[in-house]
């Protein structure tokens, strides 16, 4: 299982240990880590494959399920990415890194507040 609870929380120590970090207002800490978070969640969502196995591990979060991030069409398979009016999977890249910034987002909420 995928843990981007503690995910959250090494990017977080890891930006504690930036000069001037621990100073700085909780949204601008936000902010700060940003880059480090899309670093993660690029890294999951790579490939379709992965995109596939992380949605389907990550539907059932709270956090998935909080933010309101539907689940991929039933519909919806790899076959459907072949041809003229292929999205390049786009739907399922986009859902998969939605999924996990929800995560990812509330969680580094939960370690600042």
């Amino acid at each position: 299982m995928i843990k981007l609870e503690k995910a959250a929380e090494v990017i977080y120590a890891q930006a504690m240990r930036r000069s001037g970090f621990s100073d700085l207002a909780p949204d601008d800490k936000l902010s700060q880590l940003s880059q480090d978070k899309d670093r993660v969640i690029q890294t999951l969502t790579h490939k379709w494959l992965g995109c596939i196995s992380l949605i389907d591990e990550l539907k059932s979060h709270p956090d998935v399920i909080s933010a309101g991030i539907d689940d991929l069409p039933s519909d919806y398979v790899l076959e459907k990415l072949v041809g003229p009016k292929a999205d390049d999977g786009k739907l399922l890249t986009d859902t998969a890194q939605a999924m996990a910034r929800s995560i990812l987002d509330a969680s580094l909420k939960r370690i600042i507040s």
